[in-house]
């Protein structure tokens, strides 16, 4: 009886495995039609040393992050992660996708980041089962990374709004 159990316990880890939706996290795929050529820039030039990772756009334009290790952006300012899998999204299902990346060493996150940016415009893709061919991310755009301010950057701004308040006063 245990190794009946044991063995259905197996095999419903095993299927629960390829229950989740992959797409192809690779931006640039010059056969597809239309291409797909989604750099990720830092002051107009590829961003090296930073890390890109596909998001999931929810209700009321909320963000989550597949749960997979992100991909590195290489010299070209292009990732070529391969099968990027969805956890909790089945295949067949068809989301928005948006990506983002960030400047950083290895084990930084996009909240931890002072250089990071959003692409501006979101795509639909449908999820893929493994172990299918993952769909191409199709109309994804670029990223351009920006300096997030810091705090002493703006309570300057905020210093000088106050005093130029204070003089037309």
């Amino acid at each position: 009886m245990k190794k009946a159990l044991v063995a259905i316990a197996a095999l419903l880890v095993s299927v629960s495995a390829y229950a989740q939706g992959q797409v192809n996290f690779k931006t640039h795929i010059a056969s597809d039609v239309p291409p797909i050529d989604a750099k990720i820039l830092n002051q107009g030039s590829p961003a090296v040393g930073a890390f890109a990772q596909l998001v999931v756009v929810g209700a009321g334009g909320s963000l989550t992050p597949m749960t997979e290790a992100p991909g590195v952006v290489n010299a070209a300012g292009y990732v070529s992660a391969g099968a990027a899998t969805f956890a909790g999204i089945t295949g067949g299902t068809a989301v928005q996708i948006k990506m983002r990346a960030w400047l950083g060493a290895a084990g930084s996150t996009y909240d931890t980041a002072t250089v990071r940016g959003i692409s501006d415009n979101s795509i639909t893709v449908t999820l893929v089962e493994a172990p299918g061919t993952p769909n191409d991310l199709i109309g994804l755009g670029n990223v351009t990374l920006t300096p997030e301010p810091t705090t002493l950057a703006l309570g300057a701004l905020g210093l000088g709004a106050l005093l130029a308040y204070r003089r037309k006063a």
